[in-house]
Order: structure tokens, then sequence, then C-alpha cells
């Protein structure tokens, strides 16, 4: 009989942890008008933190205090730096400051040293995930600069309008942001 209770109750607790959460009205209309804003194509992303792929050389490199305080190997500070993803239509362009190793093949064009695009992406594709309250948005594009750096791309916004940005390059170490999603704010005539 004990060994009874103890199987029930540990049926239970392993149910209870794969049970869905049960969202508010309020959460579900939240989710709503993100499906909707992605929907709409006309949406800036600003990023407020860069957490880059942390390999043993950078991070010897980023314990130098290079990085300025407060920041480590794998989550850097970018609020004071220039950045935006911007979803316009068909395009999509971002510039995203680069922490992180450069691999072989890769070399800097220009100076331009940050993760730049301008182009209609390939592969766009939208995916709601309900169960987390989540959409995710992935494709790829080319640099802007160097022919022959390519990007795979992967969004995650949420209802709460945070976001994070993934990005996968064929010469470079991967890194994410993290940040804040809105709509395009279009010029005023």
């Amino acid at each position: 009989m004990k060994n009874l209770l103890v199987y029930s109750a540990l049926c239970l607790m392993i149910l209870s942890c794969g049970s869905s959460k049960e969202f508010t009205a309020q959460e579900d209309q939240a989710y709503e008008n993100l499906k909707d804003l992605v929907a709409s194509r006309s949406l800036e992303i600003i990023s407020n933190s860069a957490s880059p792929f942390a390999s043993a050389a950078f991070s010897r490199v980023a314990n130098s205090n290079i990085l300025g305080p407060g920041n480590s190997a794998n989550h850097i500070d970018i609020t004071t730096n220039a950045n935006k993803l911007t979803i316009k239509g068909d395009s999509i362009s971002g510039y995203l400051p680069f922490f992180g190793e450069q691999n072989f093949g890769g070399g800097y064009n220009n100076n331009k040293n940050s993760i730049e695009f301008n182009e209609v992406p390939k592969d766009y594709k939208v995916t709601h995930d309900d169960q987390k309250h989540a959409v995710e948005i992935s494709f790829k594009i080319d640099d802007k600069y160097r022919n022959s750096e390519h990007y795979d791309m992967m969004i995650i916004l949420y209802p709460n309008l945070r976001s994070t940005i993934r990005v996968q390059s064929t010469t470079r170490s991967s890194i994410e942001y993290s940040g804040r999603v809105s709509p395009l704010e279009e010029a005023k005539e």
C-alpha cells in the first residue's frame, strides 16, 4: 500500500510538470497582438545585450577587462551601441555589433566588423508556438559587405515584447542578442 501511494504521488508530480500553462485573457490578447505585429511585417528590434559564444580564446580576451566594467565573455551590455534589426515588407535590414571570433576564410572589409545586411531574405518562415506564447521568425541572409558571409537567423518574440536574436554565421562564432520589439514607426510627412 505504501508503494502504491509513493508511485501515485510520483506519477502525479511527473504529470503536473508536463502540463501546459494556462494563460489569462490578457496574456492571450497580448499574444494575438504580437502575431498581428509579425504578420504586418513592419517592426524593429533594438537589443540591449549581446551573448557571444564564449570560446576559451575569447574568454581570455574578455577577462582582460577590454569589454568594460560589468561585462563578461558571455554577456555584454550594448545599450550604448547602435544596433537595430528592421523588418519592412519583404526586406530585412540589420546592424548588430559583433563580439567573438572570426574564423578562417572571412576577412574584414573596410573595417566593417559588425553584422550588417539589407535585402530580401531567403527561406523566411514564421512559426507560432502556442504552448509558450512565442513567435519564431527564421531566415537566411547575406552580409552587406562580405560576399562569403552568410547568416542563419532565428528571432524569438514574446507577448511582453521581449526579443531574442540568434545568429549563426559561416565565418564567425555564434552570437545571441536580447532586446525589445516594437512597431516600425513610419516617417511622418
